[in-house]
């Protein structure tokens, strides 16, 4: 599976696109403009901002908000056809595309581009290539980038709006569009072979966004919905009404269905590279690099700041005529479906998010919510149950013991002289506070998690049945896929709960497991960091707090996280996206999932963040 679009139509715009060295713009000369569509185009965008920009909706009426949503964008989008060319084959696009490449100082001999049975278009071996040998590499000058937005005609424009200032991407995503429609673009044989269209839910009929009814990322998917619809509003008056966008070439081309392209474009493709003096990281699109589908394994991609380019190595052998793959990064399903369109059934990092909580109407909410608080955790969050043999991480574990523990037990904690050290031991499988409250801590989890698999409303045997049909979209197929994969978590988390409560009685009998209070006493841990695990847990609890405000970049996913390698070069991989609840999103969704993975990175000797891909959070748009 790759992250790309299965369509084999590319971007560029006539049966010119694409051809000798002219960009987007001689072919794309938009048609089919009347000035009542125009019109009527405004009165609905209008119309779109004003529904999209609503603050959220009571639960159950989601879906209800985005048919409503849905049902202006469909309208605006019947207007709007005609305004662009159709797209051309992306296949009449790929020799001038390697061809540039070439003239360019790409390195990219042992592969080319092949479209394959499964993933659609990605890259095959022309030789036998070695685990961590070079086979591709990349000069920073052909890389779209947020530095060459700025640097371009919609520079003026970046300036001046706070919404493009804060949100990175979407200025690349409209950096992508003006290229597309500027005449002699230097990237246009590059932007004439991305898909023609995207296979992620913002491209979904409604029957098929309705197979993910049920799914824990149901709204995380409409979420996504409301915040495209909402930007193409804000942007469609923006740039009819800002004199800085006057000379923009996408100005009468900029239809919902453009600008959908333009961020999907971005949100499948986008990567993170540091800047030329090493000190930043900026969003990129990485030419041939960014061809190459996903599959387990780690990232093998580094930045080399000496000769300015991005350079790929071999994450295993790949023999002659197979398809190379590169690793994403430990992204769940949800997060490949919703940034990238597709499921990866085979994915050893697969994870779904719950969100657990303390009752304020708890007797003991004050006590649970402080010794919560000084093990890094709010009283009410979410947490990731994973796929495997290990599904609940210690943070997780943590909160099923706090949340059982009885008033006694909660004051001997918060007055116990090795409380960093007891905190860390309730985030072991070989610890306890009581035999009766690990029991209660287990059983919790094991209804909380049945409960969850009852809201599918359907059964994992089932859904397996629905995927045997022949005659299905591929949207419905991977949504059925996600549902699927998403259950199987929740039932191998629920079974290991049923387990870990069944064999307490004997684990205690052997002497496996140990009162906490009794092991916190020979625990030692670090009097800065409180303990390794209680670390762990602080920095995740300060990742949620921070994401959970609005105008944050997300520390893990949907662009990349670039790690240092031992020669002082970045390391260039595709990171996960970090979410967080609530949030109002640009690329992303907001979204109750959870999941952590961008570290600081340092890259000669500068800390920075690292964006994920869909990375972006916006204030509400108005106006």
């Amino acid at each position: 599976m790759g992250k790309k679009s299965k369509r084999d139509r590319g971007a560029s715009g006539s049966s010119g696109g694409g051809k000798g060295g002219g960009g987007g713009g001689g072919n794309t000369k938009p048609n089919g403009r009347n000035k009542k569509d125009v019109r009527d185009v405004m009165v609905l965008v209008n119309e779109l901002l004003q529904k999209a920009s609503s603050p959220g909706v009571p639960p159950g009426k989601e879906l209800e908000e985005h048919m409503s949503i849905r049902e202006v964008v469909e309208r605006i989008r019947r207007k709007q056809e005609g305004w662009t060319p159709d797209p051309v084959p992306r296949e009449e696009c790929f020799p001038v595309f390697l061809k540039w490449l070439q003239d360019n100082d790409v390195k990219s001999d042992a592969v080319t581009i092949e479209k394959f049975e499964v993933g659609g278009y990605g890259l095959k071996a022309v030789q036998d290539i070695k685990a961590e040998e070079l086979f591709i590499t990349i000069p920073r000058k052909l890389m779209l980038t947020t530095e060459t937005a700025r640097e371009s005609s919609l520079g003026p424009l970046i300036k001046k709006d706070r919404i493009l200032q804060v949100m990175a991407n979407v200025s690349l995503a409209l950096h992508v569009l003006c290229e597309k429609y500027t005449s002699n673009s230097f990237w246009a044989p590059y932007i004439n072979i991305f898909p023609g269209t995207y296979t992620t839910p913002l491209y979904f009929e409604e029957a098929e966004m309705l197979h993910l009814q049920g799914s824990l990322n149901f709204s995380d998917v409409l979420n996504q919905y409301k915040s495209i619809a909402r930007q193409y509003a804000y942007f469609y008056k923006l740039f009819q009404t800002q004199p800085e966008a006057t000379g923009l070439p996408l100005k009468e081309c900029f239809t919902f269905d453009e600008y959908r392209w333009a961020v999907s474009t971005v949100m499948t493709r986008q990567n993170q590279v540091p800047t030329s003096d090493g000190r930043h990281l900026i969003t990129a699109l990485i030419p041939m690099w960014d061809m190459c589908n996903h599959s387990n394994g780690e990232f093998s991609t580094e930045f080399n700041l000496g000769s300015d380019s991005a350079e790929c190595l071999a994450m295993r052998e790949f023999p002659t005529d197979s398809q190379v793959y590169i690793f994403y990064g430990m992204r769940s399903n949800a997060e490949f479906l919703i940034h990238n369109g597709f499921v990866y059934p085979e994915n050893v990092h697969d994870r779904v998010n719950i969100k657990l909580g303390v009752s304020k109407n708890d007797s003991l909410f004050a006590m649970k919510a402080e010794v919560l608080s000084r093990a890094g955790i709010h009283a009410s969050t979410t947490f990731q149950v994973h796929c495997g043999k290990d599904p609940i991480p210690p943070e997780l574990l943590v909160f099923l013991r706090v949340f059982t523990m009885v008033e006694g037990d909660l004051r001997e904690l918060l007055t116990s002289e090795h409380q960093s050290a007891y905190l860390s031991c309730l985030g072991r499988l070989d610890c306890m506070v009581t035999q009766e409250q690990e029991t209660k801590a287990w059983a919790f989890l094991e209804t909380r998690l049945s409960l969850l698999i009852r809201s599918y409303r359907t059964s994992i045997k089932d859904v397996e049945t629905e995927l045997q049909a022949p005659d299905m979209t591929y949207h419905t197929r991977a949504a059925l896929q996600l549902k699927l994969a998403e259950m199987q978590i929740l039932s191998n988390a629920a079974e290991y709960a049923k387990t870990q409560r069944d064999k307490i009685p004997q684990l205690i009998e052997e002497k496996i497991l140990q009162l906490a209070a009794e092991v916190a006493l020979t625990v030692k841990v670090s009097d800065d960091l409180d303990g390794e695990f209680v670390e762990e847990v602080l920095e995740l609890s300060e990742d949620e707090e921070e994401l959970g405000t609005d105008q944050k970049a997300d520390a893990h996913a949907e662009g990349t996280d670039l790690e240092v390698s031992k020669d002082g070069n970045a390391a260039v991989s595709h990171a996960e996206e970090s979410k967080s609840p609530e949030k109002d999103s640009g690329l992303e969704s907001s979204s109750e999932r959870e999941s952590v993975d961008g570290d600081a990175i340092k890259v000669n000797g500068a800390t920075v963040e690292a964006n994920g891909e869909a990375s972006i959070s916006e204030k509400d748009l108005k106006n």
